[in-house]
């Protein structure tokens, strides 16, 4: 596949995930990460490759087809996915690249395209099995894992967005390391901005009912299995019965921020709420937009992330950006993360992670060091570097 350089490399990149109809990408890490990609892209000129976009509802359009798989009583979204796509991606007049990239690898369709790269992101419901299986016991869930799992191995080259990803993708799916690819993601230059004024910070904490007059624990993130919110509550009830070392906790609230009223175990996260008697001490905000997230990282004490599992950690790192001290789980990609520049502890030890709230919130010489050194790490993950891996990625194919 040598180009020359009057015919360079053609890549197409999914932007679907900047598709407000996609909710499950959109408002998420995902669109951030496409959003980003597909700016550096359209900002650089290289004389060998082309970046264009495609997006899935565009390239699936309307017709009889389409017509026809919209009146099944069932599983529309995957006959779209599986048997509309690759048909209309194959189609030169309608899509035409030499190499597709997916940058979710839930995306792809699990055949008929001949060359694709696609991003992986996580590989829980593998890594996580039993606790996910236990939630999703039916054919339909294991025919999604199954599809995901045909669209991965089938690619001809996978990015990872981070070592551990790439490591999980060698391991449980023994793909070849060369075949992977690593791009970090980055941080957006705004969450490194501080010194709003005192009255902005309250105003906006009060838009959120927030409580302005005591120490926050901020958890921003999603709430499905792997997130442990069970482990989140439990370790901050241990620290409200005044459990852990060194704090005293009559003045602390936690704050659950995110797009998670439509979650199905929203339900479940209320019920944990109140069976662990802290339905005064727990806030629910919904989704918090950067402009006013930023606010809220200036007013919180401690950002806590207990998650089992992750493919990068975006959210801590963007804390870490905010200024704010950062506790969070010792597994999976958050120690190649966050470095030494947070706390990292067992989520699933809930009195250690108690100790450490605890420990943060009664010493400010630990919180001023944890800020100080949380910045200089997250400075080290920028969008332009994912950019330029990712175009590194690309030139692979130049030469084939």
């Amino acid at each position: 596949m040598r180009h020359l350089q009057n015919n360079p490399l053609r890549i197409g990149l999914d932007t679907s995930a900047l598709n407000p109809n996609f909710k499950a990408h959109a408002t998420r890490g995902i669109g951030r990460y496409v959003r980003e990609l597909n700016n550096y892209f359209q900002g650089i000129d290289h004389q060998d490759i082309s970046v264009g976009q495609f997006e899935h509802d565009q390239v699936i359009g309307n017709g009889p087809v389409k017509t026809l798989i919209d009146l099944a009583p069932f599983g529309r979204t995957t006959l779209r996915q599986q048997i509309m796509y690759p048909m209309k991606l194959s189609d030169k007049k309608q899509c035409n690249f030499d190499i597709l990239h997916f940058p979710a690898h839930m995306d792809p369709p699990a055949w008929g395209l001949k060359n694709y790269i696609v991003t992986v992101l996580d590989l829980v419901p593998l890594v996580l099995s039993d606790l996910y299986k236990a939630i999703n016991p039916n054919w339909r869930f294991r025919l999604a894992r199954y599809l995901e799992l045909k669209a991965i191995t089938n690619a001809s080259l996978i990015i990872a967005i981070s070592e551990n990803t790439a490591d999980d993708v060698n391991r449980i799916l023994n793909i070849p390391r060369e075949k992977i690819v690593v791009t970090p993601l980055g941080v957006d230059k705004k969450f490194f901005i501080d010194g709003f004024l005192k009255e902005d910070i309250e105003g906006t904490l009060r838009k959120y009912k927030i409580p302005t007059t005591k120490d926050l624990i901020l958890y921003v993130g999603g709430i499905d299995p792997r997130k442990n919110m069970v482990g989140l509550l439990k370790s901050f009830k241990i620290l409200k019965e005044g459990n852990a070392n060194g704090c005293s906790t009559k003045n602390v609230v936690l704050v659950i921020a995110g797009k998670i009223e439509e979650d199905k175990q929203y339900p479940e996260l209320l019920r944990l709420i109140k069976e662990n008697d802290l339905t005064n001490d727990v806030v629910l905000t919904g989704f918090i937009p950067d402009a006013d997230l930023f606010k809220v990282f200036s007013a919180t004490k401690v950002f806590f992330f207990p998650s089992l599992y992750e493919g990068f950690g975006f959210t801590p790192l963007e804390a870490m950006a905010a200024g704010v001290a950062v506790v969070s789980s010792d597994r999976s990609s958050m120690p190649e993360v966050l470095g030494d520049a947070g706390i990292l502890v067992d989520p699933e030890d809930y009195k250690a992670c108690a100790d450490a709230l605890g420990s943060v919130l009664s010493d400010d010489n630990l919180r001023v060091k944890l800020a100080h050194s949380g910045r200089e790490r997250a400075s080290k993950f920028t969008w332009a570097k994912t950019g330029e891996e990712t175009l590194k990625a690309y030139q692979r194919f130049l030469n084939r």
